[in-house]
């Protein structure tokens, strides 16, 4: 997975938002997964049409944080997703 990788939500999942934080439920898995409110965010903008680079930029603007910090995170969240099955 790479920066200009458009990543999309599997199917499968469910997702639902609770006071700023994320529940994922894999029932394939039987596995469930709580993320933090930037997790969460990500997680929303994870939509098939947009790059990591794009959803990195937003996450870098709406957290203050530096854009290669950003990047790095975004891509790094996405590669676990991924490798939990979450992300197609």
């Amino acid at each position: 997975m790479q920066l200009s990788d458009t990543p999309r939500r599997a199917h499968s999942v469910v997702s639902r938002l609770l006071d700023g934080e994320a529940v994922l439920v894999h029932p394939a898995q039987g596995k469930v997964r709580v993320l933090n409110s930037v997790g969460a965010r990500i997680w929303e903008l994870v939509d098939g049409q947009r790059s990591i680079e794009e959803i990195a930029r937003l996450i870098a603007q709406e957290y203050e944080v530096g854009l290669s910090q950003a990047e790095a995170d975004a891509l790094a969240f996405c590669l676990d997703l991924s490798g939990r099955g979450l992300l197609d």
